[in-house]
């Protein structure tokens, strides 16, 4: 029989866990990247319609004085 952990998992499950979490973080990181450089590039209207999130945050995130050409990050 499996050794398993506390809550239920052998050390295979939770290993195959921890390497799933990294894949869906590396691809949530590929996603920002991805619908900032589209909202910088002038797709703004796409970002707010299929990113409503994303799009709030960007605002905040960047002077809204600057043309989306010259956008600088405020932090």
């Amino acid at each position: 029989m499996p050794h398993r952990s506390m809550n239920g998992e052998t050390p295979q499950a939770a290993n195959q866990t921890r390497s799933l979490q990294v894949t869906i973080d590396g691809l949530t990181a590929n996603l920002d990247s991805a619908v900032e450089a589209a909202f910088l590039h002038g797709a703004t209207e796409w970002v707010r319609l299929n990113h409503p999130t994303h799009y709030e945050r960007l605002l905040m995130r960047f002077d809204d004085s600057a043309s989306l050409g010259e956008r600088r990050c405020l932090h």
